[in-house]
């Protein structure tokens, strides 16, 4: 166990942040906006984004062999955490259906069993908690999704959240959540894309870090947690 003096804690120092979305909403270009060296593992491929970017080095997921490239990434990352300050996952959602297929391909219904679901939601939590011990900046993207939410007097609304199996369980260990969202800009009525750090009835979201915001802008969230 380790102990730490509360007079030494710097509030922004090694954070983790999970950022979701749908599809091609800019999540992938946060990633121009970090500071310092940056390793990133592509599951789903989408990396071209980035090209030109000389602080950042990919590794590319097969999508046949998740387990093993997944536990092939953390092992370099151990190998050579002094090399880098930034861990990026693109994306956790995509990873986890990966997975899953693969799990199937050795079933004779074609699909998972059912103790599969329990040990992905194990597989996720275990790896963002080992991230975290490697004391660097972790930066996780994930899809989003509706779920209806049924409230104890009645009724239901939709919510979004991220799209990250045994979510309580992440959430728990990860201090910033947020929502990428394009709202229109009340000044010059251009589309703008922000993220969404507070919770509400719609979104899912969490900040134990900044703490002032509702939101902020999408390429100033990750500057603000290096300053």
């Amino acid at each position: 166990m380790k102990m730490i003096k509360a007079e030494d804690i710097k509030r922004f120092d090694n954070w983790t942040c999970l950022v979701y979305s749908e599809p091609g909403k800019g999540k992938t270009t946060m990633v121009k906006s970090l500071k310092g060296k940056t390793i990133l593992l592509s599951v789903d491929g989408m990396y071209h984004v980035l090209a030109q970017q000389d602080n950042v080095i990919i590794q590319v997921m097969d999508s046949d062999n998740p387990n093993k490239d997944l536990g092939d990434f953390y092992r370099f990352l151990v190998k050579h955490k002094d090399q880098y300050d930034n861990i990026v996952i693109d994306n956790l959602s995509t990873f986890q259906k990966y997975w899953l297929n693969e799990r199937s391909t050795s079933t004779t219904s074609g699909m998972p069993e059912i103790k599969d679901y329990g040990v992905i939601d194990r597989i996720l939590f275990d790896f963002i908690a080992s991230l975290k011990q490697l004391e660097k900046n972790v930066l996780i993207f994930a899809h989003e999704k509706k779920v209806e939410i049924t409230r104890e007097s009645g009724g239901t609304y939709t919510q979004f959240q991220p799209d990250v199996r045994n979510l309580d369980a992440i959430m728990g260990i990860v201090p910033i959540v947020g929502r990428l969202v394009v709202v229109k800009d009340e000044e010059n009525h251009k589309n703008k894309r922000i993220v969404v750090l507070q919770p509400t009835q719609s979104t899912r979201a969490k900040d134990q870090l900044i703490g002032n915001l509702q939101t902020i802008d999408q390429m100033e969230l990750l500057p603000t947690l290096q300053k």
